[in-house]
């Protein structure tokens, strides 16, 4: 009676054990982490960006648009690190991969520029209450996007 006791408390000790999955460590744009859909997009479409972050020094995300069932605008997006400094990748099809550095940053912003590229020159993240505000802008014009988490 004492060796089935003893078996079972040994099973109940495993099955209570806590497991414990690697994690990278709380990074600088997490917020970004996860699926998300816009909620300012003209009707008939949806807007949604998908972000990632495969490591410590990078961040990889997707954003399209859907008319009905087909893709209609597709860009890749990579924040990643550089020595110290942060920049924001974009590619848009098949053109050129348009890069951004970012110049300033908090726990829930970023703020990321070109100067030589026409449009945007500005792309403007903020987070808050999971709701993305993504503005992208240059001196002539302003577009919001308004994400939020859908998953």
């Amino acid at each position: 009676m004492k060796l089935i006791a003893y078996i079972c408390s040994i099973f109940l000790f495993i099955s209570c054990e806590k497991k414990i999955t690697p994690q990278l460590p709380k990074g600088d744009f997490d917020y970004l982490i996860g699926h998300w859909e816009r909620t300012n997009e003209q009707e008939g479409k949806k807007t949604f960006e998908i972000w990632e972050r495969p490591d410590s020094l990078t961040y990889k995300g997707i954003g399209y648009t859907l008319k009905d069932t087909d893709t209609i605008w597709k860009e890749q997006m990579q924040l990643i690190k550089r020595d110290t400094t942060w920049q924001l990748d974009i590619q848009s099809g098949k053109e050129p991969v348009v890069s951004f550095k970012i110049l300033k940053k908090t726990v829930s912003t970023f703020l990321a520029h070109n100067p030589t590229h026409d449009f945007p020159t500005h792309i403007q993240y903020r987070y808050f209450d999971d709701t993305i505000t993504a503005i992208v802008s240059s001196e002539e014009m302003e577009i919001p996007f308004i994400f939020w988490r859908v998953e």
